[in-house]
């Protein structure tokens, strides 16, 4: 039996991706490194609008085709969803007090930001599990392929091309490889070749593992 269309798939790994590299990165930080500090601070605010942005382009296009079939499950991860914009809003507070801690106190407070992203990220992963076990199933049971290849499609082209690199650049190292290059055919197959071209020069090319980008290259013709 073929596998049917996953539009969780990439992003979902894209996400866990991202969210493992920063928790480990909070971990292991030497608050008295600025440039460190400085460094982490904007990717994680980075990973969090891209997070947030997420849970918009699944309320406007994926939760709503959800209500109409399973209304108990999508009430169940609309709450999920709430809950997790209240924990940015309170991430960022936490930022800014690490920002603005003294040095003697900047241990404490990278600490109760990494206990806070910690639980963030444990319920995330959970949530996550949720929509792929529980919500794609209903999907599977009442939705074509086509369909649901419609839905991913108009969410893609809602993104602004910089914030689409951004998230290329979590999706593309996440995925295997017979799923990376699918996915590349499909964007290549809407997009202009220029387009196409910057999504490999600045999403792919920077976020793969050399071996990753020459199949890449192969499979594309294209210059490493």
């Amino acid at each position: 039996m073929s596998q049917r269309y996953d539009f969780y798939n990439l992003i979902h790994k894209g996400l866990r991706l991202g969210a493992a590299r920063l928790l480990a990165r909070i971990g292991s930080l030497d608050t008295a490194d600025g440039d460190a500090a400085a460094a982490l601070i904007a990717d994680l605010r980075d990973f969090l609008a891209l997070a947030s942005s997420h849970l918009v382009h699944e309320d406007r296009e994926i939760n709503g085709l959800l209500r109409r079939h399973a209304p108990d499950v999508a009430a169940a991860l609309d709450t999920d969803h709430a809950d997790h914009q209240e924990t940015f809003a309170a991430l960022e507070r936490l930022i800014a007090g690490l920002e603005s801690a003294p040095p003697a106190q900047r241990a404490a407070a990278l600490r109760t930001l990494y206990l806070r992203f910690t639980t963030y990220v444990a319920d995330d992963m959970l949530h996550m599990a949720r929509e792929e076990e529980v919500a794609l199933p209903v999907f599977h049971a009442h939705f074509t392929d086509a369909e649901l290849a419609a839905a991913e499609a108009r969410i893609i082209a809602t993104i602004p091309p910089e914030k689409l690199m951004r998230y290329l650049r979590l999706m593309l190292p996440a995925a295997p490889p017979q799923d990376r290059i699918a996915f590349l055919r499909d964007l290549k197959a809407g997009a202009p070749p220029e387009a196409f071209s910057a999504i490999l020069d600045q999403a792919a090319r920077p976020s793969l593992a050399p071996k990753d980008w020459s199949q890449l290259c192969r499979e594309f013709a294209v210059a490493a």
